[in-house]
């Protein structure tokens, strides 16, 4: 593989951060990763704000990340963390349960500290990488026609000092507060059209004794918000025999941090998988307790000029709803996309080519996150024809997927990101959904 550059630079070490990072060893002598926050071990980030609550890599996050570093599921497993397949995993939704018995989809179960810890170690071992921690970005180089990024500005949080740390490829990967749009803005160039839809989402997540004849062996439980409640939670089985329990409330309906609020809380949802647990099961440590205002995308994709040799990543573009899981699935299959665009054009017009190459799949990570929100009435946003019809499909083969495992199938290919949205339109699936018989659906009961 052809180097392209000296040094390429990555701002944020996050699980975009660290995808790109690795995506750029490869093409790079040298790549520096500069992070605000001190990299503990296993510890909890103040720059990951869902840190402590459920994460999932799905699917296609599973397999990009394996391509990325070989072998490293296997590392992941070795420091206790689960590798769950649909067997396992009870997944309520639309009513009923989904009949699922595909052990090839293989989902990763992990807290966010333990599932960075391993990253992070994997990239440091890569030639040529360097973390500096404690510092933040305060600005981008460029050279005098700002035609082109050529580094950064850098201090650190106790000094007013700057340093200028200079780089072929600069990669902002700092999240959902990312200041590229008023970054590129003072360089003269169109900051992103901005996309929105408010949520409203608050959770409650507390960790569990889990012993082995917890729910007859199943290792994960998804209770997906009915149309018109909002409630809802998911229950993983991470390292150290725990449970990892979320609880989630839309549209600012907030389950609470005590115990027995939060044990009634669960007690609340139309499935009692959840309830089942944290009433018998031993609570290990307090509360944790987040919110998430509404899905957000900055449409690079349609900016027209844009500084040469920068690239913006991760949620910095697109940070969707937690409660789907898509955000790291997404994250790693951008660093996939770098490397080859980087492979094909050099550094030459990197940025733009990088957000058509993307934009695909954040089209169905967007389109999936939002439509599913917009199925909630109480969530404000457009409700076009088409997305109705296409609701009422959906809608449709969530019932005939209780019953049917092709179909349910189907859906978690899609909802894994193994596969897109239009997987659901093939016309073995709309037969099996249009003729097949439904189940009744369950009365919500919040």
């Amino acid at each position: 593989m052809a180097r392209v550059g000296e040094h390429a630079v990555v701002l944020g070490a996050s699980l975009a951060g660290l995808a790109a990072a690795a995506a750029l060893t490869e093409r790079f002598q040298r790549v520096t990763i500069v992070e605000r926050d001190a990299l503990q071990a296993e510890g909890h980030r103040r720059g990951v704000p869902q840190g402590r609550h459920v994460h999932v890599l799905l699917p296609a996050g599973r397999v990009g990340l394996a391509e990325l570093f070989p072998g490293v599921v296997d590392d992941l497993r070795s420091r206790d963390a689960r590798v769950i397949d649909t067997t396992e995993l009870r997944f309520h939704i639309a009513g009923g349960t989904l009949l699922l018995d595909d052990d090839d989809l293989e989902i990763v179960s992990a807290t966010r500290p333990l599932l960075e810890s391993v990253v992070r170690d994997r990239v440091r071992a890569r030639p040529g990488v360097r973390i500096l921690e404690g510092q933040d970005a305060r600005g981008l180089v460029t050279t005098q026609d700002r035609s082109r990024v050529t580094g950064v500005r850098l201090g650190s949080h106790d000094s007013n000092t700057e340093d200028t740390l200079v780089g072929d490829l600069v990669v902002d990967a700092t999240g959902r507060r990312s200041r590229s749009p008023q970054w590129v803005a003072d360089l003269g160039y169109p900051s992103p059209d901005e996309e929105r839809l408010q949520v409203g989402v608050h959770y409650t997540t507390r960790l569990f004794r889990r012993a082995p004849s917890d729910l007859e062996g199943c290792q994960a439980v998804v209770v997906a918000i009915p149309p018109r409640g909002r409630r809802g939670g998911v229950l993983l089985a991470v390292e150290g025999d725990r449970w990892l329990l979320t609880l989630i409330g839309l549209l600012g309906e907030r389950p609470p941090g005590d115990l027995d609020g939060f044990i009634d809380y669960a007690c609340s949802l139309w499935v009692g998988d959840l309830h089942e647990v944290v009433a018998a099961a031993e609570p290990l440590g307090k509360a944790s307790t987040g919110g998430f205002p509404g899905s957000l995308r900055r449409r690079y994709d349609r900016v027209r000029r844009f500084p040469d040799r920068y690239v913006v990543t991760g949620d910095a573009v697109c940070s969707l709803n937690p409660v789907y899981a898509q955000g790291m699935s997404v994250a790693i299959s951008e660093a996939a996309v770098l490397g080859q665009v980087l492979d094909a054009h050099g550094l030459a017009q990197v940025g733009p080519q990088f957000f058509q190459r993307t934009r695909r799949t954040i089209d169905a990570a967007w389109a999936m996150a939002t439509g599913a929100d917009l199925g909630c009435p109480g969530v404000e946003g457009p409700r076009p024809v088409r997305w109705r019809l296409m609701n009422a499909y959906v809608n449709r083969l969530l019932r005939v997927a209780h019953h049917d495992r092709v179909v349910a199938q189907a859906f978690m290919e899609v909802n894994g990101m193994v596969a897109p949205p239009q997987h659901l339109m093939r016309p073995r699936i709309v037969t099996r959904v249009l003729h097949g018989r439904r189940s009744p659906a369950r009365t919500s009961g919040n």
